[in-house]
């Protein structure tokens, strides 16, 4: 009995150990079972559409000095977008449809509703989403924008010189991407702050009165964009 009961005890402690260097093994196995489903679900390339409203202020200078108050107008934006993730990077491009409105709203010089722009844009953005779960994901972004008018030419307005067609911007802002349980899309509401570099036309202005203004600098159409992003 004492030879059975000390066999059993080598035999409860080679089980002890065992299991106790299985252990590790074990729970590494559960951890990739859990992490490698993710893993495969994952898609580097993503594709939406974005819209939403736009609001667009012009800020110019005259050559006498003057830098009149102008009212920020209302317009809307949609387009498409698509990306692509590297870890907490996603490097996302598209095209939008932007009308801006009547830029010159507001003022008394120049007090006429024809000049409503339309622009075609181009964003490259570099995003990073630092921290943030499955379901909610915030995120930051920023850089270079092109546009390019659309109508420009053809508004009834007397412009001195040529207008610039293409424009370059500088834009940043920030998001949250949504996932709702079972919903095979995200939503992202984004705040977009777009900085014109060079502006949207420079020369003279043929004011209501039949006068003419110079503008001593480049008029620059800066905006406001929010949006919301499906399925990025």
């Amino acid at each position: 009995m004492q030879f059975i009961s000390s066999r059993v005890g080598v035999l409860a402690c080679l089980l002890i150990a065992f299991v106790a260097l299985q252990a590790p093994v074990v729970s590494q196995a559960v951890a990739q079972g859990v992490v490698e489903p993710e893993r495969k679900k994952k898609t580097r390339w993503h594709f939406g559409f974005t819209f939403g409203p736009e609001f667009t202020k012009v800020d110019m200078a005259f050559e006498d000095g003057r830098r009149p108050e102008l009212d920020a107008v209302v317009g809307f934006h949609l387009g498409m977008a698509f990306g692509f993730e590297v870890g907490p990077f996603t490097l996302r491009t598209g095209l939008n449809f932007v009308n801006a409105g009547a830029l010159f709203d507001g003022t008394t010089f120049l007090a006429r509703d024809e000049f409503d722009v339309s622009f075609l844009t181009l964003p490259i953005d570099l995003r990073l989403a630092p921290f943030g779960g499955r379901h909610v994901r915030p995120y930051l972004f920023a850089g270079p924008g092109f546009r390019y008018g659309l109508d420009l030419k053809e508004r009834p307005i007397s412009l001195r010189n040529d207008i610039r067609l293409l424009d370059a911007t500088f834009e940043a802002g920030v998001g949250i991407s949504l996932r709702i349980p079972r919903v095979p899309i995200r939503f992202s509401p984004e705040i977009r702050y777009v900085s014109d570099l060079f502006g949207i036309y420079s020369g003279e202005l043929e004011t209501d009165d039949g006068g003419v203004i110079s503008t001593a600098e480049s008029v620059k159409a800066n905006a406001l964009r929010l949006g919301v992003l499906l399925g990025f």
